[in-house]
């Protein structure tokens, strides 16, 4: 989810488990185990200001999974485990997840990992700036084309496009080719609802797609009734993706728009009634991303003077069968794992900053396409293909061995949390935060978490007075509540905390104030 979004609707996971005060010593990281701190209320009731949150009315029948523990002295030592209550047990995470899949990215990929998007052609352009032949683009699914890296899509496109024509480019006897075929053409993870997908955040991309996913529509009325409205819309595609059958009402009439997704034709719909001169703003999924986003470029080469003579292809996966297996986690890799086809050469590149930065506005804004291209990616680069199943492959694999997870610990449906299907302990989220604290990408990974007055964030406005004192990372969906992270409490010690809420059946907002005040008893307890 986006800071201000409305808590998407999800399937809330198939069966709940009955939570017990569990205690014991269990395996972690290179055979460490994680022991009960000196006065640690594990296996025994929690203290009295703890139980009565939990006592509350709203969390009465909810299942709360909740662990605190010291941050351990140093790498692959076990957690001091403080206080913990159903540590072990399977919970919905909701954008808790992505605390799984970014530090799980952050290893296998390296931080210095870049997204790179080419340009390419058989030879250079001509002392004519022509090239006769197809205007390949190569693109690893870099989900910083658009905000917040660039101004706009637009922007990022324009400065491709402007590359091009610094090399010379001026016209291409061919198609603009949009190379898709190291990853599949599924756009939607499987454990998404179908009223969720017009949303934006549940914006979905692919190989190439900009603007995170999403499409700004403006519907402005006429000067007259019955004036067809005038609908607007960014990134511009292909002319007809927005298809407009809006007419303006009486002078004071109320906006009533309907506005829908047909797939059957890969277009949006606009109807209804809008009053003179009026204007409604609306943020929708692009629901045609790699196409969309082929033509937009396609534009910017246009605006630049770069006439392309055959319009816009796109090459899609062909079927697989035996496939091999890609490079092991961790390994050093740039561009997409295809690599760059032989026989052409770079016209004109872009490249993305490094991996913490794009991983920023993962946890700190909550951003779901983003994650959801990190998971194709890894896939992509390190697995068989950019599909969800084998990056999720790839994040357990590397949790597994890296940060010593049971592979049980964990189930994926999608990357972001938007599918009430997946599942974490709170034990393997603690080891993670814990594990990822002490990488060589760990301090970058601590400060992109959500903190108490960053701006932007999902704890914006939350936790008040722990300014500087908490990084955590934040969740909602239906009948799911998160906050995990970090925090140094009132002795100054640090500390890694999880709380999971599953099947609350009530408004987030009390829920959520339950969460922070644990947090704040975890902060100011001896």
């Amino acid at each position: 989810m986006t800071p201000g979004s409305r808590a998407p609707r999800a399937a809330p996971c198939v069966v709940f488990f009955l939570l017990l005060f569990v205690g014991g010593w269990l395996p972690g990281p290179a055979g460490a185990q994680d022991a009960p701190a000196a006065g640690a209320a594990v296996g025994a009731a929690l203290p009295a200001e703890v139980q009565a949150v939990l006592d509350r009315p709203e969390l009465a029948g909810a299942q709360v999974g909740l662990l605190l523990a010291e941050m351990p002295a140093g790498p692959g030592q076990p957690l001091e485990v403080i206080l913990e209550r159903g540590a072990d047990l399977r919970f919905v995470p909701a954008s808790n997840h992505k605390i799984v899949v970014a530090a799980a990215a952050l290893e296998a990929l390296g931080p210095g990992y870049r997204f790179r998007t080419e340009l390419l052609a058989p030879l250079p352009p001509g002392a004519d700036g022509r090239i006769r032949g197809d205007l390949v683009l190569m693109s690893g699914g870099d989900p910083t084309l658009g905000e917040p890296f660039w101004t706009s899509a637009e922007g990022a496109l324009e400065a491709l496009a402007d590359s091009a024509a610094r090399a010379g480019l001026r016209r291409v006897d061919g198609v603009l080719r949009v190379d898709a075929t190291s990853w599949d053409s599924t756009t939607v993870p499987t454990g998404w609802l179908v009223g969720n997908l017009d949303r934006r955040y549940a914006a979905t991309g692919g190989a190439f797609s900009v603007a995170m996913g999403e499409l700004e529509l403006e519907v402005s009325g006429g000067a007259r009734p019955g004036d067809p409205a005038e609908v607007r819309w960014r990134p511009m595609g292909t002319a007809d993706f927005v298809e407009n059958l809006a007419i303006t009402g009486q002078p004071g009439e109320a906006t009533d728009l309907q506005v829908g997704y047909l797939p059957e034709s890969r277009r949006w719909r606009v109807e209804g009634r809008i009053a003179p001169e009026a204007r409604d703003q609306r943020l929708l999924a692009q629901r045609d991303p790699v196409r969309q986003a082929a033509h937009a470029l396609l534009r910017a080469l246009e605006s630049r003077g770069i006439v392309v003579t055959g319009g816009v292809e796109v090459d899609w996966p062909a079927a697989r069968s035996g496939a091999t297996a890609g490079p092991a986690p961790g390994a050093a890799v740039g561009a997409a794992a295809a690599g760059r086809p032989p026989g052409l050469v770079r016209i004109a590149a872009l490249e993305s900053p490094s991996l913490p930065v794009v991983v920023e506005p993962i946890l700190a804004r909550s951003q779901n396409w983003m994650t959801e291209q990190l998971v194709r990616v890894m896939g992509a680069e390190l697995g068989r293909e950019g599909n969800w199943d084998e990056g999720f492959r790839i994040v357990e694999e590397t949790l597994v061995a890296r940060a010593g997870l049971a592979a049980r610990d964990l189930h994926f449906r999608d990357g972001s949390g938007l599918a009430g299907y997946n599942l974490v302990t709170p034990r393997a989220l603690a080891r993670i935060l814990a594990w990822a604290r002490f990488q060589p990408w760990g301090t970058e990974f601590q400060s992109g978490l959500a903190a108490p007055g960053m701006p932007e964030s999902t704890l914006e406005a939350r936790l008040g007075g722990l300014e500087g004192r908490v990084q955590a990372k934040t969740g909602t969906i239906s009948h799911v509540n998160a906050l995990s992270g970090y925090l140094v409490d009132d002795a100054g010690r640090e500390r890694v905390f999880v709380l999971l809420t599953n099947a609350a059946n009530h408004d987030a907002a009390p829920i959520r104030r339950a969460l922070d005040d644990l947090v704040r008893i975890f902060a100011s307890s001896p």
